[in-house]
């Protein structure tokens, strides 16, 4: 018998585990020509998938009630009708919150090895620092005009899968990097593990602007922004003539009461000149080859780290987008759905 995770209430304005509940389901029937047969061994949790469940998704296909919940995630090929893939081969795509799914041959990554041969560590980095985040990370500071020691570089939601790991590559190039996060863990995380230059935390009630000033007094040169909202607007006020931002990522408005009106921000970058750019990662997916072999390079020096909460079992899904979204996670965060991971 499969499980799957479905959708069981219309979620209100902040999510809830108990919006979803886990079921016993039918297994997927008999395979068409091209399709694949997967045992799901790793879930990615991300912050888009709370967009999925609004009435007007701003990516992919909206879940609705009754539905299997949409995600990205690692199996196994155990049933293959397609020539490029074979039982035991380790493969990525939307798997959906479920112990085992059909996919389409065409929308699947291969891994390049066998569960026997990739170990349980290696695999979930693909999900994480060598998969979409490490990728989003290394490809969004290149689409901003790169980084070096003379930049001043500013990153939102700092302790994230893709914050935690932009900060990284941002000091690697010797750039000086002030991040914001929330609450004293993160803090401390970033401070002590990232070796961030200055770590502002959100939570602490002094507005943002003025630790800003305090953090960069001479302005900053980079913004690379995963959050949106009223951290945009603040973190504009703080750049450099023609200073660059990167709009990566818009965590602070997938459960905001109300958008944050533009006028103040769009003063801003027409008086200082800001080059601002929206950058959605598969954008440059003929790059992902190359900038994923410079990631493994730097996580096999011992020059980056993969940031990561793990959570067991696939009924801690529910619960695990839930603390992510609410800001109480730490970088990537994963589920491992298979018991012998």
């Amino acid at each position: 018998m499969t499980q799957s995770v479905v959708l069981k209430l219309t979620p209100g304005r902040h999510l809830h585990p108990d919006d979803f509940e886990l079921r016993n389901t039918a297994p997927p029937g008999s395979l068409l020509e091209g399709e694949v047969r997967l045992r799901v061994r790793w879930l990615s949790i991300d912050p888009y998938q709370r967009g999925l469940l609004d009435q007007t998704p701003m990516f992919g296909r909206r879940v609705m009630v009754g539905d299997v919940m949409a995600g990205r995630g690692i199996g196994e090929v155990i049933e293959s009708r397609s020539e490029r893939f074979s039982p035991g081969q380790l493969v990525i795509g939307e798997t959906g919150w479920s112990t085992e799914a059909v996919t389409q041959e065409h929308a699947l990554i291969p891994l390049g090895g066998s569960a026997e041969r990739l170990s349980p560590e290696s695999i979930c980095h693909y999900l994480g620092v060598l998969g979409v985040p490490g990728l989003t990370a290394f490809l969004g500071l290149e689409t901003m005009g790169g980084v070096d020691a003379d930049d001043v570089i500013l990153v939102s939601s700092a302790a994230g899968a893709v914050g935690g790991t932009v900060v990284q590559l941002a000091k690697v190039r010797g750039a000086k990097v002030i991040g914001i996060t929330s609450g004293a863990l993160k803090t401390s995380f970033l401070k002590e593990n990232l070796k961030v230059d200055f770590v502002i935390d959100r939570l602490q009630g002094t507005p943002l602007s003025q630790q800003l000033l305090e953090a960069a007094p001479d302005g900053i040169s980079g913004f690379f922004d995963n959050v949106g909202e009223q951290t945009l607007v603040d973190g504009l006020s703080a750049m450099r003539p023609r200073g660059r931002v990167l709009l990566c990522g818009y965590l602070s408005g997938y459960e905001a009461a109300a958008p944050v009106a533009p006028s103040e921000a769009l003063r801003v970058i027409m008086r200082q000149r800001i080059e601002l750019r929206g950058f959605l990662v598969h954008d440059h997916a003929a790059l992902f080859g190359e900038a994923r072999s410079s990631l493994a390079r730097l996580l096999h020096a011992g020059q980056l780290q993969a940031v990561q909460t793990v959570t067991e079992g696939l009924g801690s899904a529910p619960a695990a987008l839930c603390n992510l979204l609410a800001g109480r996670s730490i970088g990537k965060v994963m589920v491992r759905v298979s018991e012998n991971d």
